[in-house]
């Protein structure tokens, strides 16, 4: 019986989230924060990153929730975003990282001073 309260009261809770009731998501977040950002250091090791894409990932949630259509799980639902956001994240650093890797290939010039 305390589980269908339980479950009641989320549903209720994602109702009131998704009607943009702040005290609602706050409640949604503090719920799920934290282990959704064991999910987003199980693919970012960096804590700080870690954290960022979390952040980042609660933000779609609260910005896509209208979507949620309470078929399956939340937490599932919201894991789903964190591990996207996670992926888009690593992409985005190795784009990057190839960015920046290859500056040896380019010759190096001096540059005239501007008092001569």
């Amino acid at each position: 019986m305390k589980l269908i309260n339980l479950h009641k009261d989320l549903e209720q809770i994602i109702q009131d989230a998704q009607r943009h009731n702040q005290k609602a998501q706050y409640r949604l977040y503090k719920k799920f924060a934290p282990k959704m950002l064991s999910v987003c250091r199980m693919y970012i090791s960096d804590l700080h990153h870690a954290e960022d894409v979390m952040s980042t990932a609660f933000v779609k949630v609260f910005k896509n929730l209208k979507t949620y259509q309470h078929k399956g799980s939340f937490e599932g639902w919201v894991r789903r975003i964190m591990v996207t956001t996670a992926i888009d994240f690593l992409r985005q650093q190795k784009r990057l990282e190839f960015a920046t890797d290859n500056f040896d290939q380019y010759e190096e010039v001096e540059i005239p001073s501007l008092t001569e």
